[in-house]
């Protein structure tokens, strides 16, 4: 995700004040056989989605599993939900019209008898019938009802148009017991294992459904349009419904859409994704899927990654569109191909796709933002962070909870992470980085990748020793400031 303070750091920021086995650590091999998720939804005109999830589950973990757990993502904005999408200084923004309430009824489940828990009743356990082996398989099927909140996030409805992000039940990682952590307000709490999708939603017709790939719109019923859609080897599904204008373009290969309700520079928007999406192509590896959506939507941070498809803010304006953009389409390497634990090491991928994004910049002058500009930014909007706030423990290996607020979570992310990549970058230089982060791309493609298998391709690639170095990093004990 993009995140509204990690643009003009330094201002923002005032703004927010003034209110070594190698690879060892990889989880799900990147040919372990895969869950599938067939999902048939309909949206109503009182924004409430019926859908039904057939899933096919996959045991990829190494112990025999009585029960699989789901997390019900939906559930964080029900009324009374204990972890909320968003933090109290957000309400303004993200409840333009008005707070509101949404949340998942689990109308039936088949396949093993069933009960709701986790930390925050967001948690759908399945206890089997009886116990599946590694690799084998096991059929649940879901019948659930979404109420949708009127809000500008992953899920909702706002100004004509539907975000559907992290909308269905989805099978929960496995790391020697079931990953349930909470929908934590900062950053993106998710920690997913890549899986197949089969979607159909029928929808009014007035509505054009966004999909992460080539999908096929039929007439239905009593005024309604059926959208159908399937993708492989994704870490989740995510569409947008809207009243869209598109313009689409080849880049490399790929069918790219960008998807607007207003933008003057809709056709230099367009471009920005396919220059990114072609430049990460060609740096880290390729991009394995046939078609790219980018939808500007109401979201309340600048963007969102999924698979496939990313949420641009219909509230970035200017240049910002285009460095979200960018910050997305890097996600798609740096979450979508390469995952990683996003709760407990949310710096992986933040700010990879951070940093990513600069050296973009760098090879591509005509978007005429300096590469030297953009870490300097960082480092005075770090420092003054640090200062300000009196922050000593900069660690970055924290939990999502673990942050003190949103503002540490960015700086300690996106900003001091993107700091560790410069200064690596100055030690090995762009040639051997850039090559250490495609050994990363492709050597842990759809795993779920681990701080250490990442230091061990940054290594491999340099023949250089970097783990104390990076370490320092992301413990806190390289001190990039000083407290006065």
């Amino acid at each position: 995700m993009k995140t509204r303070k990690a643009g003009k750091i330094t201002a923002i920021f005032l703004c927010i004040v003034c209110a070594f086995t190698l690879f060892a650590g990889c989880k799900n091999s990147r040919d372990a056989a895969r869950s599938s998720y067939t999902i048939t939804a309909q949206l109503h005109e009182d924004m409430t989605v019926s859908a039904r999830c057939d899933i096919t589950y996959v045991n990829r973990t190494d112990v025999e599993l009585s029960e699989v757990w789901f997390h019900l993502y939906p559930a964080a904005y029900r009324d009374g939900a204990q972890f909320t999408p968003v933090t109290a200084s957000e309400i303004e923004s993200a409840y333009p019209h008005g707070v509101s309430y949404g949340g998942i009824d689990i109308v039936k489940v088949e396949g093993g008898a069933h009960e709701i828990g986790g930390r925050d009743e967001d948690i759908l356990k399945v206890q089997l019938p009886s116990a599946i082996l590694p690799t084998q398989s096991t059929r649940i099927s879901v019948e659930y009802t979404l109420k949708l909140p009127n809000m500008r996030h992953r899920l909702g409805y706002c100004d004509g148009t539907i975000n559907l992000g992290n909308w269905f039940p989805i099978e929960c990682a496995y790391d020697g017991g079931f990953v349930d952590a909470p929908y934590y307000a900062n950053g993106d709490p998710f920690c997913l294992p890549v899986c197949d999708y089969d979607v159909t939603i029928t929808a009014p017709a007035e509505y054009t459904a966004a999909m992460p790939a080539a999908a096929t719109r039929t007439e239905g019923e009593n005024g309604t349009a059926v959208t159908h859609c399937t993708l492989e080897k994704a870490r989740d599904f995510a569409a947008v419904l809207g009243h869209f204008q598109t313009v689409s373009r080849t880049a490399d290969g790929v069918d790219v859409t960008y998807y607007y309700t207003a933008d003057d520079n809709a056709d230099a928007h367009l471009q920005a994704a396919c220059d990114s999406l072609a430049y990460f192509s060609q740096s880290f590896s390729a991009y394995p899927y046939k078609t790219y959506a980018v939808v500007q939507t109401p979201f309340n941070q600048g963007g969102m990654e999924y698979t496939g498809l990313v949420y641009v803010s219909d509230a970035a304006q200017g240049n910002m569109i285009a460095e979200v953009i960018v910050h997305e389409t890097a996600h798609q390497w740096w979450y979508g191909i390469v995952g990683n634990d996003q709760v407990r090491n949310a710096w992986m991928d933040e700010a990879l796709a951070e940093y990513s994004t600069t050296l973009f910049y760098k090879n591509h002058p005509a978007y005429n933002v300096a590469y030297d500009d953009r870490i300097a930014d960082a480092m005075g909007g770090f420092s003054l962070f640090c200062e300000l706030s009196r922050c000593e423990d900069t660690s970055m290996d924290r939990a999502l909870g673990d942050y003190a607020s949103a503002a540490e979570y960015s700086y300690m992310t996106y900003v001091k992470g993107q700091l560790m990549y410069d200064s690596l970058y100055k030690m090995l230089g762009e040639k051997t980085l850039v090559a250490g982060l495609r050994n990363y791309a492709t050597k842990c493609a759809f795993t779920t990748a681990r701080p250490d298998d990442l230091i061990a391709c940054l290594e491999q690639s340099s023949k250089r020793e970097l783990k104390s170095f990076m370490a320092s990093y992301i413990d806190g004990t390289a001190k990039l400031y000083s407290v006065s």
